[in-house]
């Protein structure tokens, strides 16, 4: 089997990931550690892409909604939360595309990569709110530009989704709450307002959209 029309989520048990995997339905896989793949161990996940590709082949598209966040600041930052935050937000994003991606090459067809970074974490400022976190998710954003180009020869885009304040029951409320104030638009995010952009880059409509970084945040990082 080439390739299916299944679309492969990388930490679909809750919040944004668990939304776009029930508009989905029987198209969606979920990877989760609770399953048995955590995306932050290459052999976990090589065993857990084995299974998916003997039942599938390669999937039509990726996306990996993994990413700790900590608010602290850089100075308040202890070691263990420093290598935690890369390892759930850079790491697992890295492994994930080692294990998944080269069947998606090799399936010779279009296909999607869509990743998560945070709104904000792809400008030249300062995050004092949760500085190891945005630096996380600013790495995030260099590594699908990257793969952009180097996928673009094989008609699949790869982009990221950068949510703002997204309200849903596993989200930071009083973080949201204490920002809210700033947010143009006047209203915290819904899950809803996320699943247009995942939607979108997963449509026909963005064949020619790649290595970009599309914001969902009401203006808050305008």
């Amino acid at each position: 089997m080439v390739g299916s029309d299944q679309l492969l989520i990388v930490g679909g048990g809750q919040g944004i990931g668990a939304a776009i995997a029930a508009e989905h339905g029987p198209r969606a896989t979920v990877w989760t550690r609770t399953a048995g793949a955590d995306a932050t161990d290459p052999e976990s996940l090589r065993t857990a892409f084995a299974a998916f590709q003997q039942a599938h082949g390669a999937p039509a598209a990726l996306i990996h909604c993994i990413g700790d966040f900590a608010e602290q600041p850089l100075l308040g930052t202890d070691l263990a939360t420093y290598r935690h935050l890369f390892a759930s937000n850079v790491d697992s994003v890295f492994h994930t595309i080692q294990a998944v991606v080269p069947a998606m090459v090799a399936a010779a067809r279009p296909g999607r990569v869509i990743l998560f970074a945070a709104a904000g974490a792809d400008k030249q400022k300062g995050m004092l709110r949760a500085p190891v976190y945005f630096a996380a998710k600013a790495a995030v954003v260099q590594l699908a530009r990257s793969l952009a180009a180097e996928l673009a020869p094989h008609r699949i885009t790869v982009n990221v989704i950068a949510p703002g304040l997204i309200h849903h029951p596993h989200s930071h409320q009083e973080s949201q709450q204490r920002l809210l104030a700033r947010v143009p638009m006047g209203r915290l995010g819904a899950v809803a307002d996320v699943l247009g952009a995942v939607r979108y880059l997963l449509s026909p409509a963005a064949d020619y959209v790649t290595g970009q970084v599309l914001t969902v945040d009401g203006g808050l990082q305008g």
